[in-house]
């Protein structure tokens, strides 16, 4: 397909992988294809599901198109798993993410939303150009770094011809990638990304350099900077009331990390995923970082449904009690008298 947003939607072979895990812990899994008439699709079975495991995407609807399954969700009285309408939509809204986190002290990158025509504000170049409400680096490429007002026109311009929207304009980062990757209240190994070992040298991680970058994606150790960078994850994770599991991408700067952007779904391929890895360096192997996922879920909403998963899940007790058991573990942390798991030696 050519609209670059089927670039996040999941393969057949994830798809197959994560049927796969849920079977594994008890389930009876029927796969329901997201199109205009997903609310009767989820209407006519709602008397039987007992939980959407949520791994949906949009189109033409922006900011709203990932809250959309919540929401009839919601709305149906459905359990599901991960986050709320309200996430997904605050999140879709890269602005709005950067204003929420930042609320709560987690630094992020001085930006300006700008439509063709606008004036730059109070911003120093180079800047990064991209998409306000996308994800999976889509619309970003090489030339989304701009050095000058020329460049940055015509990536103004590139943005609203594609996807009709303005572009989020801010300035960039120069230092280090980081991925961080939250399960329940399991803070999982941090990846780096050191754009320097990657063939070509990139600036940005655009479509092409997510395809070749695995082999040189390296583990951060638990080091005092790496607990620093857990703490503002779990400070953005919070602020943006993400439910079940997340992974949140940052930049360094001259020794201080800028929060980039929440991705509350993130990919869960069997090996490629960014998910997925950190739990292979945790020692979590892709079906038990799934059942990890919705034994999550279920713990959190048995409180508002607390008789509809009764006789259903000691199977998928056991697999995640076994996974966290057999888990690599580097201790534990407090943020606001919650208890992290830091997860990986």
């Amino acid at each position: 397909m050519e609209d670059p947003r089927y670039g996040e939607f999941e393969s057949p072979s994830t798809i197959a992988a994560i049927t796969a895990a849920l079977e594994r812990v008890g389930a009876n899994v029927e796969l329901i294809d997201v199109g205009p008439d997903i609310y009767h699709q989820l209407e006519k079975r709602k008397n039987n599901i007992d939980l959407v495991f949520n791994n949906t995407e949009g189109l033409d609807e922006q900011e709203l198109r990932e809250a959309i399954v919540p929401f009839f969700c919601e709305h149906l009285h459905i359990p599901y798993s991960g986050s709320s309408p309200k996430t997904f939509i605050n999140k879709m809204d890269k602005a709005t993410a950067k204003r929420i986190v930042a609320y709560d002290g987690v630094p992020t990158a001085k930006f300006q939303l700008m439509m063709p025509g606008d004036r730059l504000q109070n911003l120093s170049f180079p800047l990064m150009v991209k998409p306000y409400s996308e994800g999976t680096s889509i619309g970003i490429n090489q030339n989304s770094k701009v050095h000058s007002v020329t460049e940055l026109n015509e990536a103004l311009d590139a943005i609203y011809q594609q996807f009709n929207q303005p572009a989020l304009v801010e300035e960039f980062l120069p230092g280090l990638e980081y991925t961080i990757g939250i399960i329940g209240n399991h803070v999982l190994p941090i990846l780096e990304f050191d754009f320097a070992k990657i063939p070509g040298q990139p600036q940005v991680r655009d479509p092409h350099v997510k395809n070749i970058e695995n082999p040189y994606v390296t583990r951060l150790a638990w080091s005092d900077k790496a607990i620093h960078f857990a703490k503002l994850a779990i400070t953005a994770h919070e602020s943006l009331e993400v439910r079940d599991y997340n992974r949140m991408d940052f930049r360094e700067r001259d020794g201080q990390l800028y929060f980039l952007e929440a991705n509350v779904i993130p990919g869960l391929h069997p090996t490629e995923a960014d998910l997925t890895n950190m739990c292979r360096h945790a020692g979590i192997p892709h079906n038990d970082m799934i059942a990890l996922i919705v034994d999550v879920a279920i713990q959190r909403l048995r409180k508002r449904f607390p008789s509809r998963f009764d006789g259903k899940t000691e199977v998928l007790e056991e697999l995640s009690a076994a996974a966290f058991a057999k888990a690599a573990k580097k201790g534990v942390m407090t943020h606001q008298d919650r208890v992290y798991n830091l997860l990986g030696n």
